[in-house]
């Protein structure tokens, strides 16, 4: 890792902005319960914690850490070792494009699994950095975060409710601006539910009830201290992605066109509809399926629908930056910490 030692401004050109003001390169990569991303992005710091992302390359790749694991309890060795090999690739992307600092999250697939910390370590081996297991509260702040940055709602004093749904756990958050208040990680996402209830192709009334049943359940249960309507409701993950492009008729995926964008109350029904009784095949032949994602997005339309009708509203907001955005932030303010630290003196301990 090409890190930076300099933590003074001395030496610097004439003329050239301090150390904690100048631009940095850094990488984060989220590994998730149904794929796992990259983002290399030059951070530039900003007010208030409030740094400027510009992205030099994201990608990802299914991976499907969190599949059979709610029947297994344990994650399976092709799987991890498939992990293993795409996370590494990553982090040697990140270094081969200058990153100074790379930051590994992962989430709930190594939060529940029995051998969780076991494939983390392997991981870390692989990629050459420790893998942070997240909580649900670190996941849900820096997915909250993540998208009201990503928004331009930072500054505007806006309450609103923030949720990503995820392969094998959903995150719910409420908050004021850049300040989140009380956040939910519920124990179910695409992937484990798809597992779990959808047999049938295309699923059956009976599976699609029983789904919903136990994802209504658990947000009534859950989300009880939120407000029941706020003036921002904004998603995050695949299915939401999906979801908005359907809405914009796009055939590719461009973040440009989907960041911000507001499907209307009236037309997320029939989406969510559409995306429910079409057969798998015909969903796997839409060009903004993603790989990966054809099986499980049936499962994932249900959790959103569930939560809108938690959280009524005028309309759904897409946002593309999720977890990684938030890694990557956090891993900015983690250079701008070492660099505020004195530089060692000759003979200072190591």
């Amino acid at each position: 890792m090409q890190e930076s030692h300099d933590r003074s401004n001395r030496g610097r050109p004439r003329g050239a902005p301090p150390a904690r003001t100048r631009p940095y390169r850094v990488g984060a990569i989220d590994i998730g319960s149904n794929s796992i991303r990259l983002l290399v992005a030059d951070a530039q710091p900003g007010p208030e914690g409030r740094e400027q992302l510009r992205v030099v390359v994201r990608a990802g790749e299914p991976c499907r850490l969190a599949r059979g694991l709610a029947r297994h309890g344990a994650i399976d060795a092709e799987i991890a070792e498939r992990a293993a090999t795409v996370a590494a690739e990553f982090a040697q992307r990140a270094r081969g494009l200058g990153a100074v600092h790379v930051l590994i999250g992962a989430t709930a697939a190594l939060r529940h699994a029995s051998n969780g910390r076991e494939v983390a370590d392997a991981i870390a081996a692989r990629a050459g950095y420790p893998v942070r297991i997240l909580s649900g509260e670190d996941e849900a702040r820096l997915v909250y975060r993540s998208v009201v940055h990503g928004l331009g709602l930072a500054s505007r004093g806006q309450a609103g409710v923030v949720f990503d749904v995820g392969g094998g756990s959903t995150e719910v958050v409420s908050g004021v601006g850049l300040v989140s208040g009380r956040w939910v990680s519920l124990p179910f996402g695409a992937v484990s539910l798809t597992d779990r209830f959808l047999v049938t192709d295309p699923p059956s009334p009976d599976e699609v009830q029983a789904l919903r049943d136990v994802v209504r359940s658990a947000i009534d249960e859950q989300c009880a201290s939120m407000p029941r309507r706020v003036p921002l409701l904004a998603g995050v993950g695949g299915t939401v992605t999906v979801l908005a492009s359907l809405d914009r008729s796009l055939t590719t995926y461009d973040p440009a066109m989907l960041e911000g964008w507001t499907i209307t109350a009236a037309r997320l029904g029939p989406l969510i509809e559409r995306l429910v009784t079409a057969p798998r095949a015909q969903r796997g032949s839409w060009p903004i399926m993603g790989e990966g994602r054809a099986d499980i997005v049936s499962a994932g339309a249900l959790i959103v629908d569930e939560i809108f009708q938690r959280f009524p509203s005028d309309g759904l907001v897409c946002s593309t930056q999720g977890l990684r955005y938030g890694l990557a932030r956090l891993a900015a303010e983690e250079v701008l910490i070492e660099r505020s630290k004195p530089p060692r003196g000759p003979g200072a301990p190591g």
